[in-house]
């Protein structure tokens, strides 16, 4: 298969994927009996279920982004809403309400700071409607002056205990936290990934800052694929939902075999 050929190949993956995680969303909304006076827990769980569906196909149609460098910062935002999502289920009613105040309160946060800055001055015309936008969010749902600002996690607890109590410690082991690196930018990710090591002798091989041009890994991709349909799977076990028919996931560990099989055999 020439490089022509097999970039066309993958857009046709990549499409599909998307139009089939897009339509399993909306499968499960479509299902799922609404109680409107539990509204917060529709919300909040639609909400991070879609969050994930953007993800992983904004990940899906940025091939160029299928590397080291980039596909994990959002696979590691993908496993922050998995883990929550997963919390979540496990108490929705009190969970969602606590998601949704911390969020009000960010914002509020927000706006305050935004206030201050200009407190000495007048808004300019797009300060003033950034300012009016933001207020009349937070007061569509919860007075501004009723919203508390917590400083600390949203949950109370740290994400690991989140793991613990949603049962998914092995997800945060193995995804969340070696995706941190990439994300923060710790020392083990940028040392592998921007520094090269010095040829010359005299200079004891220490090593200079380096940016690669890195390969398009569509393993990065599967694993977009994976993360979305376990966050599927947890919902659908909690509120007991059955999707017919293939997944997205499944139909995109069957393009990718046979991706790998034609590029095998040629």
């Amino acid at each position: 298969m020439d490089e022509g050929q097999e970039l066309k190949q993958i857009n046709q993956i990549i499409g599909v994927f998307v139009n089939k995680a897009r339509q399993e969303l909306k499968a499960r909304w479509d299902q799922w009996h609404i109680d409107l006076s539990k509204n917060e827990f529709y919300e909040v769980v639609g909400a991070l279920l879609a969050r994930q569906v953007t993800l992983a196909t904004q990940l899906a149609e940025n091939p160029l982004i299928w590397n080291g460098h980039i596909a994990p910062l959002i696979l590691r935002a993908m496993a922050d809403v998995y883990i929550s999502l997963a919390w979540i289920l496990k108490e929705p009613i009190d969970r969602s309400r606590k998601f949704v105040l911390y969020g009000l309160g960010q914002e509020k946060l927000n706006l305050e700071h935004r206030k201050a800055q200009i407190e000495k001055r007048d808004p300019t015309p797009a300060e003033k409607i950034m300012i009016e936008s933001s207020e009349a969010w937070i007061n569509s749902q919860r007075f501004t002056f009723l919203t508390e600002v917590n400083l600390g996690s949203w949950s109370g607890i740290s994400t690991r205990q989140m793991a613990e109590e949603a049962g998914c410690i092995d997800f945060y082991n193995y995804v969340y936290t070696p995706f941190s690196a990439c994300s923060h930018s710790m020392w083990n990710h940028i040392a592998r990934y921007n520094l090269r090591q010095c040829l010359n002798p005299l200079h004891q091989y220490h090593r200079c800052p380096y940016d690669p041009e890195m390969p398009v890994d569509p393993e990065y991709l599967y694993l977009a694929g994976k993360y979305l349909q376990r966050s599927f799977s947890t919902f659908d076990e909690s509120v007991d939902m059955k999707i017919e028919g293939q997944s997205a996931f499944e139909k995109l560990c069957e393009d990718l075999n046979q991706l790998n099989k034609v590029s095998d055999e040629s």
